[in-house]
């Protein structure tokens, strides 16, 4: 899928969990890689270098403009170019449990923040950056959540593929491709603690297991390739076919 080695990298919300296996992974693969996220960022960053290339940390809140364009500024000043954007940064704990009438509106107000607004956020402060290489590569997240029950969290995560199909169109000219992944039920995440019906889920698709952090990277580095050239504006469900 081509050679990634050499391109730098921000990934958000990559303290913990998916994002910070995703940087190590893209620091072993040869990709320069920026950490973001509200706290714990030198230890992710930290392992990620050990991992391979240097990375480094910066303390980001996607939901501030000002904080968002900081990580920018360091990213550029650091490795002088920005090629890659993994918006991984999202809230998603108790907001299906809330449901929509009975949902706090903290609990609201913060997951529309972070999962739309910041990656609304950190996208348009990266565009800038890509244009002046006339590459590249950005990757929302969503989740198969997106096509269920409408609770608070799906609701987020469809304004997210909307949004990817709405940046794709506005960035084509300037060589950059903006696609969505959405995963299913990840393993990575405890989902079977999370999820008292998990297995049920599974049972369901067509491919009887849960999903790996390396099935997803695998997706982020094929529409981050050259292989993916052409691929934009997409959302591709990583799910064991679990929508199917």
């Amino acid at each position: 899928m081509g050679d990634l080695a050499g391109r730098v990298a921000i990934v958000t919300g990559a303290a913990r969990g998916l994002g910070r296996d995703y940087a190590r992974m893209l620091s072993r693969d040869g990709v320069h890689v920026v950490v973001a996220d509200v706290k714990g960022v030198d230890a992710a960053a930290d392992d990620a270098t050990s991992a391979g290339t240097r990375a480094i940390g910066v303390e980001t809140d996607v939901t501030s403009r000002a904080s968002v364009e900081a990580l920018m500024a360091r990213a550029k000043a650091e490795f002088g170019r920005v090629d890659i954007l993994v918006n991984n940064a999202g809230l998603w704990r108790g907001l299906a449990q809330a449901g929509l009438l009975n949902c706090p509106d903290e609990l609201w107000d913060a997951a529309w923040a972070v999962n739309v607004t910041g990656t609304l956020r950190c996208t348009q402060a990266a565009v800038p950056l890509m244009r002046e290489r006339g590459w590249g590569r950005i990757i929302n997240v969503s989740s198969v959540a997106a096509a269920g029950h409408g609770d608070s969290y799906a609701l987020t995560k469809n304004a997210v593929e909307r949004m990817t199909a709405g940046l794709a169109r506005e960035v084509g000219e300037s060589g950059i491709t903006v696609n969505c992944i959405a995963p299913g039920i990840s393993a990575f995440e405890n989902a079977k603690g999370q999820l008292p019906n998990a297995d049920q889920i599974v049972g369901r698709q067509s491919i009887k297991r849960m999903g790996t952090t390396r099935d997803l990277y695998d997706a982020i580095v094929y529409l981050c390739s050259e292989a993916a050239a052409f691929v934009t504006a997409q959302t591709i469900h990583v799910d064991g076919g679990a929508l199917a």
